[in-house]
């Protein structure tokens, strides 16, 4: 089951990135994702935009990029969200490990 946690807003149009750090575990996979807490009050369909990555009613997460630290004891995960719609949207993180 997926834990989830904090708590973020993101200004329409606007987008954030974010890193997480977690110490390197031989078999170990994070599944990282957001889940929206507020409605994006549109109708749109997805669409897949002009960096190629699908958008589902305006929430949306790129591709989780991984970084292996200079010490190799450590994975460093990047993740962008962005906000496609004309309203501030509420999300919270969900992880779960496999």
């Amino acid at each position: 089951m997926a834990a989830q946690w904090g708590n973020n807003s993101l200004a329409a149009g606007a987008s954030a990135g974010w890193f997480f750090a977690r110490s390197r575990e031989d078999g170990f996979l994070p599944v990282l994702q957001v889940m929206p807490m507020s409605p994006s009050f549109t109708d749109n369909l997805w669409y897949v935009a002009g960096d190629g990555y699908p958008y589902w009613n305006e929430l949306g997460v790129s591709t989780i990029w991984s970084q292996l630290s200079n010490d190799s004891q450590t994975l460093i995960y990047f993740m962008v969200v962005e906000n496609k719609s004309n309203n501030t949207i509420e999300y919270a993180f969900l992880e779960s490990d496999l």
